[in-house]
C-alpha cells in the first residue's frame, strides 16, 4: 500500500527529532480563564472526533491527490495557508484539502498550489519552521471553510505557560501502528515554559521564538507524525474568538505516547515575515 511505501518519506518530511528524543520573554500573565472552551474525551493521540465546521480554518496537505497525508495547515486568508516549512521543503507543488474532517473526503474542495514561500532562516533544527502557500484561486469562506485569526503583536509579551490550547490533525493516533486517522482529531494541550523542554530537546533546537506544550492535565494527548504543521489554537474570550498561537512543528518519533513535550514555532515571531510576504494585516 502507498501508506506503507510513504511511511520512511513521511518521516523524513516530519522531521521529529529521532536524535534528540534519544537525549536523554517573562511578560505579563496570561489568563488561563481565556482558554480553550472545549472539553476533550480522554481515549492526533488521545484526542477525540472533530464535527463538520468545528475547526474550518484546518487544511490538509498532501504531496499529490493520490498521497494519503503530508502535514496540515491553516487558512489566515482567502489566499493563503500557513503550515511548517519542513513539510514543503524540497516541494515545488502542493495538494490542499479545504472544509473536511474526512481525510479520504472524495468531495472535498481542493487546489493544487505551486507557489510555496519558506521562511529564509529555517535550518535543520527546526528554527524558524514557518511556510506560507498561496493558493491559486480564492476561497468562498462557508461554515466550513473560515480563516483563522493570528494573535497579534502582543503575543511576544505573552509566554502563555500554564494555558489550555487546543491541537487538531489526522496523524498518528500511537507508536506501533503507524496508522493515521480519517477522521480530523483534536486534543488540548498545556503550555509548559520552554526550559523544560530544552532539557529534553537541547537549546539549539528550542529558541525564544518556539513554544512547547504537553498532555493536558497529565494526559497522554500529543501531536504526532502527520500532524505537523497544523495550528496551535486558544480561544480569547475578550474578543471570543479562536488565535492561532504556534505552527505544529516537532515531537520525539516513536515516542508521540510517551508524554514528551511537542514543539511547536510562536506566531507572534513571523508576523513581520507573514505581513512582509502576504500582505495581510496583522
Amino acid at each position: 500500500q502507498r501508506r506503507r511505501q510513504d511511511m520512511a518519506l513521511n518521516s523524513e518530511r516530519s522531521l521529529m527529532l529521532v536524535l534528540l528524543a534519544a537525549i536523554s520573554v517573562v511578560g505579563q500573565p496570561f489568563d488561563p480563564a481565556n482558554s480553550s472552551p472545549i472539553k476533550i474525551d480522554n481515549r492526533i493521540v488521545s484526542g477525540s472526533d472533530a464535527k463538520l465546521g468545528q475547526f474550518p480554518w484546518q487544511v490538509i496537505l498532501k504531496r499529490d491527490a493520490w498521497d494519503d497525508l503530508l502535514c496540515g495547515g491553516s487558512i489566515i486568508s482567502d489566499t493563503w495557508v500557513l503550515t511548517a516549512a519542513h513539510c514543503t521543503n524540497g516541494l515545488s507543488s502542493i495538494f490542499l484539502m479545504f472544509g473536511t474532517v474526512d481525510l479520504f473526503n472524495a468531495n472535498a474542495l481542493n487546489m493544487t498550489s505551486n507557489n510555496i514561500i519558506i521562511h529564509p532562516d529555517y535550518n535543520d533544527k527546526l528554527n524558524n519552521d514557518v511556510s506560507l502557500i498561496q493558493l491559486p484561486e480564492p476561497l468562498t469562506f462557508s461554515a466550513n471553510i473560515q480563516a483563522i485569526q493570528l494573535v497579534g503583536q502582543y503575543g511576544d509579551s505573552i509566554d502563555y505557560v500554564g494555558s489550555v490550547a487546543t491541537i487538531a490533525g489526522f496523524g498518528y493516533t500511537e507508536d506501533e501502528y503507524l496508522d493515521y486517522s480519517e477522521t480530523l482529531l483534536y486534543a488540548q494541550v498545556e503550555i509548559i515554559d520552554n526550559a523544560d523542554c530544552v532539557a529534553i530537546y537541547g537549546k539549539y533546537v528550542v529558541v525564544d521564538s518556539t513554544m512547547c506544550a504537553k498532555g493536558f492535565d497529565g494526559s497522554d494527548m500529543s501531536t504526532c507524525t502527520g500532524d505537523s504543521g497544523g495550528p496551535l489554537i486558544l480561544y480569547n474570550k475578550t474578543i471570543q474568538q479562536w488565535q492561532q498561537i504556534g505552527i505544529n512543528s516537532f515531537v520525539a518519533e516513536d515516542q508521540c505516547t510517551y508524554r514528551l513535550p511537542s514543539g511547536y514555532a510562536r506566531v507572534s515571531s513571523f508576523l513581520g515575515f507573514i505581513a512582509d510576504k502576504t500582505g495581510i494585516a496583522v
